[in-house]
């Protein structure tokens, strides 16, 4: 074999393995299958060079490398004895009979290599298990031993399918807990009435009671006159309808098994004697009723509307009868009217209230009557409403709001102690010494009794413009900085290619680039390395000429999947911090530190001596 066909087999092993690619390139293995005819020689170099690569640590290396094995394997005798000879070997590496060399990353590329392996291996033993008694020892291996399901898609070991069915048992039962807490929860449903949800509670017991008491008895009340009437089939549907959401409600309500808690009210009794009232407690005068279920007060008129009810009946004969029968135009009021009206409504509207016993009026009617208030205060609280109604059209206007300080404390006042502070001689935590303490005068305390500082830091107004300078990778530069940028220094106006807008700007760069290129010393000339290479062969770098910084190191094999990328976890960087040979050293120290110190503090204790 010549040199250049082992050089150029080990160059296309090399780039068929180090592809990335799920399948191999059928122009170079065309080419790996034409030198390999010429002699045995090719053949041994290209077993090794497979063999080499199968032990690397990348998982897609491997994947091309069986595949080539793979390939060749069934067209060359001579490949198949050499593969054979180590197939113990072949199928640590490929099926991962040995559980201490697991299969590298990706995960994902080694499972596939292990199942396209397993599945090989038995395409090889159907076609030549009877000449090679190496590879039929190797099948019934995998078979027997390592319990290798060769009709499994996934070709997993007993291990694996065993973990699979304890995963899936682990799962089946903690799904069959949830189903039975689940159930176990929908029957016993309730709800109990806390303080959380006492406000809603109580609207839903209001709505079943005008349910109940109102709304379906006038639904009833509906269906039976329709029916009796014989009135129109859409009417009957619709009251129908209604009934029976209305009782779809209220065992939804049922469903609910709401847990009450005891209503009780607190109404006022009346006393026989009122010499008595002086001698009695305040609670006396009030007695704790439950409350009755289906009680409905006194609804006042102007709020029968809010519950849904009709006006009453006399109100709305005494409204017919009072009306004129003829209208005339009548002048605007004005406001003094506007104000007699109203007042006349409210006390309207207080002597409704004062019927309802639920209500505050009906309570303070009952105080009065025993407890009567001077004539001055009744007429000046019985003018109070309209007064106040009238006065509310004036608007106050704003006053300036300032905030409270040390000056409006001690506003009109001189305080002969502002500014002094009492200096104590000793610090001491225990021992206080003799000496009386000394005041010492401060003029900044002083000042701040009888004025105060006001700061006007204006209107923050953002900033819009970038600093646009050219960077070494053709872009430019987004910092937004108000006046200076870090790395380029003062913002300038640029154009839409990085250029200063002024002349002045532009011929102060071109001054600075001409300095920095006469600082630099004259061999790091990129034109001058360029022909000092082209003359000597040597790699002199000129291409990093006059760039500041490191360049990215380029990857040897850019088209395999970064494992370091992979690697790099959450978990892994805290890791790397936390388990950091100086972080442990320096938590280390700082713990033997404290130790010591406690020592130190007690070492004349008994207990702490021994430690």
């Amino acid at each position: 074999m010549e040199l250049s066909q082992r050089d150029r087999l080990s160059e296309l092993v090399e780039e068929l393995t180090t592809s990335g690619q799920p399948q191999l390139n059928q122009d170079k293995m065309k080419e790996i299958k034409k030198i390999c005819k010429v002699s045995n020689d090719c053949i041994d170099h290209v077993y090794h060079s497979v063999m080499s690569q199968l032990s690397q640590e990348h998982a897609e290396v491997r994947l091309s490398a069986f595949q080539i094995a793979s390939e060749l394997f069934s067209r060359s005798h001579h490949f198949r004895m050499l593969l054979v000879d180590n197939f113990q070997g072949f199928l640590e590496l490929t099926v991962e009979t040995d559980s201490e060399q697991p299969l590298p990353p990706p995960k994902e590329v080694a499972r596939k290599l292990r199942s396209l392996a397993i599945q090989t291996v038995q395409s090889w033993q159907a076609s030549y298990g009877t000449a090679y008694k190496k590879l039929a020892l190797g099948y019934h291996f995998l078979k027997q031993v390592k319990k290798v399901d060769f009709l499994d898609a996934e070709a997993r070991t007993v291990a694996e399918r065993r973990r699979e069915q304890e995963r899936r048992r682990k799962m089946e039962r903690i799904y069959k807990e949830r189903v039975e807490a689940a159930t176990k929860d929908m029957e016993g449903l309730h709800v109990e009435e806390t303080e959380d949800n006492e406000a809603v509670v109580s609207t839903v017991i209001d709505l079943y009671r005008l349910i109940t008491t109102k709304h379906l008895p006038a639904v009833q009340g509906w269906v039976q006159v329709f029916t009796k009437a014989g009135a129109e089939q859409q009417l009957l549907r619709r009251a129908l309808d209604l009934k029976r959401s209305l009782e779809a409600a209220l065992q939804k309500h049922k469903e609910l098994h709401i847990a009450y808690k005891t209503r009780v009210r607190r109404v006022m009794k009346a006393s026989s004697n009122s010499e008595d009232d002086d001698d009695n407690d305040e609670d006396d005068d009030f007695e704790e009723v439950p409350e009755k279920e289906g009680y409905e007060p006194h609804i006042p008129e102007h709020l029968r509307a809010e519950y849904g009810l009709d006006p009453s009946p006399s109100t709305s004969a005494a409204s017919v009868t009072t009306k004129l029968p003829a209208k005339r135009p009548v002048a605007p009021p004005s406001q003094s009217s506007y104000c007699s009206s109203s007042s006349s409504r409210q006390l309207k509207q207080l002597k409704e209230e004062e019927q309802d016993p639920t209500c505050a009026a009906a309570t303070l009617r009952v105080l009065r009557q025993h407890f009567p208030v001077p004539s001055a205060s009744s007429s000046s609280s019985s003018s109070g409403p309209s007064s106040s109604h009238c006065s509310s059209e004036m608007k106050p206007v704003d006053a300036p709001v300032v905030p409270f300080g040390l000056d409006l404390y001690y506003w009109g006042q001189e305080q002969p102690s502002a500014g002094k502070i009492v200096k104590a001689a000793s610090q001491h935590q225990f021992w206080v010494p003799i000496e009386t303490e000394e005041e010492v005068e401060n003029d900044e305390l002083r000042a701040e009794s009888s004025s105060r500082y006001i700061s006007f830091p204006g209107s923050f107004t953002p900033v819009s413009h970038y600093c646009r300078a050219p960077l070494g990778n053709g872009k430019l530069c987004q910092r937004q900085d108000r006046l200076k940028c870090p790395f380029h220094g003062r913002i300038i106006p640029r154009d839409q290619e990085g250029r200063p807008c002024s002349q002045d700007d532009r011929l102060r760069e071109e001054q600075e680039e001409r300095r920095k290129m006469e600082e630099q010393p004259d061999w790091r000339d990129a034109e001058l390395m360029r022909d000092i290479e082209a003359a000597t062969g040597e790699n002199l770098s000129s291409d990093r000429a006059g760039k500041k910084g490191k360049g990215k190191k380029k990857k040897k094999y850019p088209n395999l999947s970064d494992l370091k990328q992979s690697a790099n976890t959450s978990r892994s960087r805290l890791e790397k911090k936390v388990f950091n040979k100086s972080t442990m050293r320096k938590v280390a120290q700082m713990m033997s530190k404290a130790d010591r110190r406690k020592h130190e503090k007690f070492s004349n204790q008994f207990n702490y001596a021994l430690n």
